[in-house]
């Protein structure tokens, strides 16, 4: 073993151990911006190592899961050399990977191993999904009705003893997980892993129950967690208090375990109904990218980034020529089938990670191109044109081309200006509008970044 260590520098070590196949491998910085990965990366998720280099882990996590990863870049790996968490990981196709992720800090650099369960998170929501169609008729049959997959609870309480009772008596049913700080609660909470439930303590050193709670429900991932106070308080004024800041009963001490118990199991019950009722809001049904509501969203988040940094935020707008002609030709199962190809090839086209293609509605498209200015914008919404035209779908009765066109709008944000959602919106339309007045098949800039 000395002899190994004599002969081989740390970084031939490094080199050799990322040179094979062990999973996903990579080094950070504490911020996230990558440094090294190993060649399974390509394998899962379609990037060369040099697509990768100088970006950062951020920029490939769903819309939703951001928060929760830029929390713990921002707050956890400052306090916590170890920790596991995960996320959903954009591939280079567009589509998204649930990653297991841990992470060893040392030195201002993260070393993390990950582990794609994309199959077993997959294969669950199936089985939640079977149960909806079979179930949605009968809504208080379901609050009778076991889960299907064990539900989480966090109990939140800085007397170990609480929670050692709690603890044996709910973990035959439930998985229990205890903290004893506010600051700990909360970072589990707005993990990737949240819990279904919290019994929260009101008296807390630090961070007390009423501030927890007053913090969860201001939080866009945290606000549906429902939260049970465990409290010995029993005037009126502050049982109202507590319900006004958003939880949704009260156990008080000592605690009478069948009460506790079947409070717990009528609560989620109702959460597990309202958990099978909801649907994946941000992707589009028919073609499977991101709808106008996750692209609004992701807008909005853009648009302050580049205010923030003072960086260029471009956008596109894109309209299949003459879709009406192609319905009345082909019919409307061929239109469908022409939209999925159409959105397809915009994912596939747009080659960075933090790209983002969109179903505006209809036969329109829409494209966020951040940290890109007006003459990058234009040469990729002329590859992104020339890829719809390429896919050669025939179009007999379009005026324009025999085969599927599109028309391109392009706005360019102003670093020196306040620019508003609305604006650019409006701007990009009226791009639009002039590349179909001067013939379509063709891409138009907003005058005023010209």
């Amino acid at each position: 073993m000395e002899d190994f260590f004599a002969t081989n520098s740390p970084q031939q070590i490094i080199n050799r151990i990322f040179s094979l196949d062990l999973g996903l491998l990579c080094i950070l910085n504490i911020d996230g911006w990558f440094e090294k990965v190993n060649c399974t990366w390509e394998k899962i998720f379609g990037y060369t190592t040099a697509e990768l280099s100088e970006t950062n882990l951020i920029d490939y996590v769903h819309p939703d899961d951001r928060d929760a990863t830029a929390f713990v870049f921002s707050d956890l790996l400052r306090s916590s050399h170890r920790l596991t968490f995960s996320n959903r990981f954009r591939s280079k196709d567009g589509s998204y990977r649930y990653i297991d992720w841990e992470f060893n800090c040392h030195d201002n650099y993260a070393y993390v191993a990950g582990t794609d369960i994309t199959h077993t998170r997959l294969s669950a929501t199936g089985l939640k999904a079977d149960r909806r169609h079979s179930e949605n008729r009968h809504f208080y049959s379901e609050l009778e009705t076991p889960c299907p997959t064990r539900q989480k609870i966090l109990v939140v309480d800085d007397s170990p003893l609480n929670t050692k009772i709690m603890e044996t008596a709910l973990n035959e049913d439930y998985d229990v997980y205890i903290s004893h700080s506010g600051k700990e609660a909360l970072s589990i909470c707005n993990s990737n892993d949240p819990p279904d439930l919290i019994l929260l303590d009101i008296v807390m050193p630090e961070i007390d129950g009423y501030e927890i709670c007053r913090r969860l429900n201001m939080g866009t991932k945290t606000k549906d967690i429902p939260i049970i106070f465990l409290t010995s308080l029993t005037d009126a004024k502050d049982i109202e208090f507590g319900l006004t800041l958003g939880a949704i009963d009260y156990i008080t001490k000592p605690f009478s375990i069948p009460i506790m118990k079947a409070k717990i199991k009528n609560h989620l019950a109702l959460k597990s109904y309202q958990d099978m009722l909801k649907i994946d809001t941000d992707q589009d049904q028919l073609t499977q990218i991101a709808n106008r509501r996750c692209f609004d969203k992701t807008m909005t988040m853009e648009i302050r980034k580049a205010q923030k940094s003072r960086t260029v935020l471009s956008v596109l707008l894109l309209d299949i020529d003459h879709f009406k002609f192609y319905n009345d030709t082909y019919g409307h199962l061929e239109g469908d089938t022409c939209l999925k190809k159409v959105a397809a090839t915009l994912t596939t086209t747009l080659k960075r990670p933090k790209d983002l293609a969109a179903r505006w509605g209809g036969e329109e498209f829409a494209c966020l191109l951040p940290n890109t200015d007006s003459k990058g914008a234009q040469k990729i919404a002329e590859s992104l044109r020339a890829a719809i035209q390429n896919l050669r779908i025939p179009h007999a009765s379009s005026p324009v081309a025999d085969v599927v066109t599109v028309s391109v709008g392009i706005v360019s944000s102003n670093p020196l200006n306040d620019n508003s959602y609305e604006n650019l919106l409006k701007n990009v339309d009226e791009a639009l509008y002039q590349a179909k007045e001067t013939g379509r098949n063709r891409i138009a800039l907003w005058q005023e970044y010209i």
